[in-house]
């Protein structure tokens, strides 16, 4: 889960918790139904307020993208299926992904609130499917999606109001939902060690990768960053501890590596690095926030992907690296191992000397490299969005 995840409102939470005490697809647009209709038997309604903020923050929200997506192309003409939501933001890539939202604005504004207490109105009867790790706890007819108990198991790197909230909100979303969904095995134990739910009622849903290659590459960020024909590693940037780019800083002080530039994606600076003690190697390179399109780029003139995480509920990028034909090292760490396989060379994630050999390794010997792609796109063959919506259905299908 990342930092991009709405907070909640405290009054929200507070108001919530005393009433509960009582391949590429074609996607095709499906218009919502006019304001104020009533339905003649009870469908599905998608809790779309992730559409008010950026899809390309954080992979929860752009997983719920896809995963609304194949839910209205897997509905048609079983159960009407509509998106509604507060607003829009990335309107261009939610109407190429063929959703349509109902947009329900109101006096409750498009926070926390509105979710908690104007949407199940707005649902009424409906199956209410959220895939954003909340769920309004009044609506009785809901599955929702808990990506992974990060805020719990991490709360250092979330603000101290987001982790209190999940605490609280999280067992009573657990148990008003008729299913918990989730992304991995990993992610379902762990939910079910925080009592969250029992694993009875937790089901895994994985997540597709492959919408990396719906958007063309823009190779000019290799110019940019004066990369051309250098063997390079990337990885994703930030500072939450769980994350561990800090070993990965470690690794590159190897002499070994000293001339392979590490390109570190993301909005954050070597300056908030060193604010906590992280001293970046000096070949690393700082590319800042990139497009989907240049991100593309980038895992496609890699020579290796690293990722580093302690724990993750799923790990998305390794496997967007993979789908782009780039080799992947990955962390031995949360769900890794249980996504990637032995599509990615797996390493202990604290070792920083282990991360050196097998960086070296792959930067140096051209058959173990090709051997490892060769893998890595195989593994991510299986991990596409038209799979992860015919495992959905199955799980949403038998509720309605």
């Amino acid at each position: 889960m990342t930092s991009t995840t709405a907070e909640l409102s405290g009054s929200a939470l507070r108001a919530t918790i005393s009433r509960q005490d009582q391949p590429d697809a074609e996607f095709v647009p499906r218009p919502s139904p006019v304001k104020g209709t009533r339905r003649a038997r009870p469908g599905i309604t998608v809790n779309g307020k992730f559409l008010g903020g950026s899809l390309t923050a954080g992979g929860v929200h752009r997983s719920a993208l896809n995963f609304t997506s194949e839910l209205i192309l897997r509905s048609a003409g079983v159960a009407d299926c509509r998106v509604v939501s507060p607003g829009v933001q990335d309107a261009e890539e939610v109407a190429a992904a063929g959703v349509v939202p109902e947009i329900r604005r109101g006096p409750l504004g498009g926070g926390q609130a509105w979710e908690m207490l104007a949407l199940p109105a707005i649902a009424r009867r409906d199956l209410l499917v959220n895939f954003c790790n909340l769920a309004p706890v009044l609506h009785p007819n809901s599955v929702v999606m808990i990506h992974d108990t990060q805020t719990l198991d991490h709360p250092g790197d979330y603000s101290r109001r987001q982790a209190a909230g999940y605490r609280a909100m999280w067992p009573i979303i657990g148990r008003r939902a008729r299913a918990i969904l989730t992304v991995s095995e990993h992610s379902r134990h762990c939910l079910a060690d925080r009592g969250i739910g029992t694993l009875d009622k937790i089901f895994v849903v994985p997540n597709g990768t492959d919408h990396i290659l719906r958007t063309q590459p823009t190779p000019s960020i290799i110019d940019r960053l004066s990369l051309q024909g250098r063997r390079f590693a990337l990885t994703i940037g930030s500072t939450q501890s769980y994350k561990n780019l800090r070993t990965l800083f470690s690794a590159f002080r190897a002499p070994e590596l000293a001339d392979v530039p590490l390109v570190i994606v993301g909005r954050v600076t070597a300056e908030q690095f060193m604010a906590r003690g992280w001293e970046p190697p000096p070949q690393a390179i700082f590319a800042g926030g990139v497009s989907d399109g240049e991100l593309r780029a980038l895992y496609e003139a890699a020579r290796v992907f690293l990722f580093a995480s302690e724990t993750e509920g799923f790990g998305m990028p390794p496997v967007e690296a993979m789908q782009c034909g780039t080799a992947a090292v990955v962390a031995r760490g949360g769900a890794m191992p249980e996504v990637c396989r032995d599509g990615a060379v797996i390493v202990p994630p604290l070792n920083a000397d282990a991360w050196a050999a097998a960086v070296s390794a792959v930067i140096e010997d051209d058959g173990h490299t090709n051997e490892l792609v060769a893998r890595g796109t195989a593994r991510a063959a299986d991990l596409t969005w038209a799979v992860a919506g015919e495992i959905l259905w199955s799980r949403i299908a038998p509720l309605l």
